[in-house]
C-alpha cells in the first residue's frame, strides 16, 4: 500500500470509528497534540482532550455515518495536506437522511511508520475552500 492509500486508509479508520464509538479507535487516530476545530460541533486540542470529546457523544454518534470522499492528498515527505468533502447521514429513520455536509482540512503526520491527524479543521461549506495546493 503506497503512502496515499495509507492516507485514505487513515480517513476511512475515522469514520469507523467514529460511527461506532469506539473512543479507543478514534482517539489512537490522533497525535499526542491533535488540534480539531469543528465549528458548530466544538473544539479540542490534545489526546485526553479527544477522549473526553468522543465519550461525551455517548450512543449519540451511533446512529450516523460519516462518509470521506474526494480526497485531495499534497504529501510531503513524513507531512500531509488533505482536503476532503464530508457527509453525515443520519441513520436512525426508515431511509438515510443527509444530515451534514462540509470539508475537512487536515494535516496528517507519519509518526513512528504510522500515519495520524495532526490537526483537523471542519467547514460546513465547501465554497471558498481550496482542494489543495494544485
Amino acid at each position: 500500500m503506497d503512502e496515499y492509500e495509507k492516507i485514505r486508509r487513515l480517513l476511512a479508520e475515522y469514520c469507523f470509528a467514529t460511527d461506532t464509538g469506539d473512543t479507543a479507535r478514534w482517539v489512537a487516530l490522533f497525535t499526542q497534540d491533535v488540534r480539531w476545530e469543528g465549528g458548530a460541533f466544538g473544539r479540542f486540542e490534545g489526546r485526553e482532550a479527544a477522549t473526553a470529546y468522543h465519550q461525551g457523544a455517548g450512543d449519540a454518534s451511533k446512529g450516523f455515518r460519516h462518509i470521506t470522499s474526494n480526497s485531495v492528498i499534497d504529501l510531503e515527505g513524513d507531512r500531509a495536506s488533505v482536503a476532503s468533502y464530508v457527509q453525515v447521514f443520519d441513520q436512525s429513520g426508515d431511509q438515510p437522511a443527509l444530515a451534514f455536509s462540509g470539508v475537512y482540512q487536515d494535516v496528517v503526520v507519519k509518526q513512528d511508520g504510522k500515519w495520524l491527524i495532526k490537526e483537523r479543521h471542519l467547514h460546513p461549506h465547501p465554497s471558498g475552500i481550496s482542494g489543495g495546493n494544485g
